[in-house]
């Protein structure tokens, strides 16, 4: 897994959202997998951190203002994030990241279904039942004689 890509909020556009802490900018940090948020609380003493998984993610929107934008994450089973303090381009870099790693995991999530999926049904597969249904169609002059032979090969190898 690759460091992941950080990004850092501006003090003015906090400071526009009356966020004063000028020595704490929100942070949001992507990986492969997950995009993490951390900003500091309101007790100005600790802060918090929200972690989301791209498989849970099911949209990113970016709303521009005047100066800077808002930029909202929604989930499955989480309330929406609101991020604030970025730039718009940087609100943009960080909506395609996402969307680029949203894709990639949706496409890794359907391969794993696809694979589960056939694995699960070998256990139903049965050799003897498969060269019974060529024996069907040889009989039914539907294979050839050469044509039974090599799916009964393929079968047999297996």
């Amino acid at each position: 897994m690759s460091d992941p890509i950080i990004f850092k909020s501006s003090y003015f556009l906090r400071a526009l959202n009356r966020d004063l802490n000028p020595f704490t900018p929100n942070i949001v940090l992507i990986d492969e997998e997950h995009i993490e948020f951390k900003r500091r609380n309101w007790h100005l003493i600790s802060e918090d951190t929200e972690t989301l998984h791209f498989k849970n993610i099911t949209g990113i929107t970016v709303d521009s203002h005047l100066f800077g934008t808002t930029i909202t994450i929604k989930s499955t089973g989480n309330d929406p994030i609101q991020i604030r303090g970025f730039w718009k381009k940087e609100a943009q870099k960080i909506k395609e990241l996402c969307a680029t790693y949203i894709e990639a995991n949706n496409k890794k999530n359907s391969n794993e279904a696809l694979t589960k999926a056939i694995e699960s049904q070998r256990g139903n597969y049965s050799v003897a039942d498969e060269l019974s249904k060529l024996k069907n169609l040889l009989d039914q002059n539907v294979l050839s004689q050469e044509e039974f032979e090599e799916q009964k090969r393929r079968l047999l190898k297996g």
